[in-house]
């Protein structure tokens, strides 16, 4: 589905991440944002009415389909290792390639503005399913038992790791990055790491799976 004002529409996007990145959301002005564009101020609302509908439209690009992941992961027919393993590699592969500067989105300060509501919520859910994944696991005896938010909030801090090593600008070799990652966390949970070249041939058949179930979303399509 082709966006009204597209292309220019999602010049703003990208210079809105940049400048979020480097300045924060509170130091950046929709006229900074036009200025960086080419065009002026007005013209920008006839794209988004204010500039907390442009962070939110940066978060959904990320949250969206994050979310359309970890629902896919947890639904397969598969041991939870291999899921886990699929949607980690799935999920940092997305980071890597999206066209925005991700750094300066997730700021908790500007999460709890309640213009950007719907973000926090689906960014909590996320969250929560991924735990969710994870107790399963130690329940099957797949995973070693241990503090699931812990293990969710490190799983959170590799993630924004991996977006600071990113930096500005698309990574041209995500799938490597990816694997790494998955293959980092799952060493560390699993009650057997030995099981660990098993676990990733088993999550490299489910990765067309997670990356087909969490295809654009309805809710986010033209948006």
């Amino acid at each position: 589905m082709t966006r009204v004002g597209g292309a220019t529409r999602d010049r703003i996007l990208v210079e809105a991440s940049r400048l979020f990145a480097e300045r924060g959301y509170h130091g950046t002005s929709t006229r900074d944002i036009a200025e960086k564009v080419g065009m002026r101020q007005p013209s920008i609302y006839s794209h988004f009415a204010t500039k907390h509908l442009i962070l939110a439209e940066l978060l959904d690009a990320d949250l969206v389909p994050a979310r359309a992941r970890i629902r896919a992961a947890l639904d397969l027919p598969a041991p939870v290792a291999a899921r886990l393993h699929a949607y980690l590699q799935v999920d940092v592969a997305a980071i890597l390639s999206l066209p925005y500067d991700v750094r300066g989105l997730y700021n908790d300060d500007v999460l709890r503005a309640p213009e950007l509501a719907e973000q926090a919520r689906r960014r909590a859910e996320i969250h929560d399913l991924t735990r969710e994944l994870i107790d399963t696991g130690i329940d099957g005896g797949e995973l070693v038992p241990f503090d699931t938010s812990f293990v969710q909030h490190a799983i959170t801090g590799l993630l924004l790791e991996v977006v600071r090593e990113r930096g500005a600008t698309p990574s041209t070799a995500p799938a490597a990055r990816a694997l790494d990652v998955a293959d980092f966390v799952l060493r560390a949970l699993l009650l057997d790491a030995k099981l660990l070249n098993d676990v990733r041939a088993r999550a490299g058949a489910l990765v067309p799976h997670i990356t087909a179930l969490a295809a654009p979303h309805p809710e986010h399509a033209g948006a």
